[in-house]
């Protein structure tokens, strides 16, 4: 081989493994932006595509296959990675890639990777896939759905517990308004001394209850959270409580049950319920 034929094949060999690749990309660019005809430009007229569990022969009906599984409302995103392209012939490639995809859409939701397997033609620089192969790895699917409920349900968690301290806080300072702020209009709160029904009551409740002028603290402890719905959560708590004053000095526990519903973006309570295990006057103990 001379020169001239030598440098001929080798831009030849060049051209058919960029138009290979270039065909992947139109591949992508199609499907992603629902340009039906930019994607039939990548393929061949008797193109065959296999997937898992079939296999569809002919550029139309490939392209119309893949159209009704891709609503114009979806939004998707094919991410080839490391193609490795083969020189066959002249004209002719296989190229293998990593494809990562993710989809979205209303109700839904996936991510996964794999591997396409595309044997390539090309004419006059412009490469078709004359067969395309995917290999699934890993399919996703719900994924993103699922991290929103994951994200949902710690928000909750966190907006209940920050409810319980916000009752906690209004109990040792006195603070009424804020008090008030933690209940919703309809809740129970159950004691040892009977219950009260809807926010003014338990409100009134409390300033009877607290009107004995000691210093209190409560310190809530091992706080529990379970999810009971799309906005609402059972939190458990241990308490400690202290009462300090001329003549009192008390220390005890007990428990707290609290269901708390989430209302644009603050948590309430809407039934709590106080048990008291052990109520104690320090100078004298709790020892039985």
């Amino acid at each position: 081989m001379d020169a001239t034929a030598a440098l001929t094949a080798r831009l030849e060999r060049l051209e058919t493994v960029e138009a290979a690749r270039d065909c992947l990309y139109r591949y992508a660019d199609g499907v992603d932006a629902r340009d039906w005809t930019l994607l039939r430009s990548a393929f061949a007229t008797d193109a065959v595509l296999v997937m898992p569990g079939s296999e569809t022969a002919g550029a139309d009906a490939i392209v119309e296959g893949l159209r009704s599984m891709l609503p114009a409302e979806f939004i998707t995103r094919h991410l080839i990675v490391n193609p490795r392209v083969e020189y066959l012939e002249p004209g002719r490639a296989r190229v293998r890639a990593t494809i990562y995809y993710a989809h979205e859409g209303t109700g839904f939701e996936a991510t996964g990777w794999g591997d396409y397997i595309d044997d390539v033609s090309v004419t006059d620089g412009i490469g078709v896939i004359t067969r395309k192969e995917f290999v699934p790895a890993q399919h996703l699917p719900g994924s993103h759905a699922h991290t929103a409920t994951r994200l949902a349900e710690l928000e909750t968690a966190e907006l209940a517990r920050e409810a319980s301290w916000r009752y906690a806080v209004a109990i040792d300072t006195g603070d009424f308004e804020l008090l008030a702020s933690v209940f919703t209009e309809d809740a129970v709160l159950v004691t040892r001394r009977g219950s009260q029904e809807g926010r003014a009551a338990i409100v009134d409740y409390y300033r009877t209850a607290l009107a004995d002028p000691v210093a209190r603290k409560h310190f809530l402890v091992n706080q529990k959270v379970t999810h009971t719905g799309a906005s609402t959560a059972l939190l458990e708590s241990y308490f400690l409580y202290t009462f300090a004053g001329q003549d009192t000095s008390i220390f005890g526990w007990g428990h707290y049950i609290d269901r708390i519903r989430i209302m644009d973006g603050v948590g309430y309570i809407e039934d709590k319920r106080i048990s008291i295990d052990v109520h104690a006057d320090v100078r004298q103990g709790w020892a039985t």
